[in-house]
């Protein structure tokens, strides 16, 4: 099942996210995105997935792993001047990456979520930041 949600566009942003995967051999895939300008822009700016227990970042490196029925956090710090973004597990820096190449985006600014998800999987967003004009 896929579930999203939308947001004001932000450029300078941080995004917590908390979740709960109950079947993790399942896996799910989250991605933070710019919808766009114009009906046809699409862009993913931010993904993680997790597949049979283990996390995954955009470019498909492993960074932790995670339980049915236990919480993690994952906490992004966007940095839209610059394209890159920080991510966090559970309150410990992973890793910089740059979000260039991720999908054609009109503005760079994040203005959705979208969560695939497999069965009552959960994950709640909250993002602060510095809104688009």
């Amino acid at each position: 099942m896929i579930v999203s949600g939308s947001f004001d566009g932000f450029k300078n942003s941080i995004y917590d996210m908390e979740f709960l995967i109950n079947s993790p051999e399942s896996g799910f895939d989250i991605s933070l995105r710019e919808t766009g300008v114009s009906t046809t822009n699409v862009g993913q700016i931010i993904n993680f997935s997790g597949v049979s227990g283990y996390l995954f970042d955009q470019s498909g490196n492993f960074f932790a792993g995670y339980e049915s029925g236990v919480s993690f956090k994952l906490k992004t710090i966007f940095d839209h001047s610059n394209r890159r973004f920080s991510y966090y597990h559970n309150d410990y820096l992973i890793a910089n990456l740059d979000t260039t190449g991720q999908g054609v985006v009109d503005n760079g600014t994040i203005n959705s979520v979208v969560f695939e998800k497999h069965g009552t999987s959960t994950v709640s967003v909250i993002a602060n930041g510095i809104k688009a004009t």
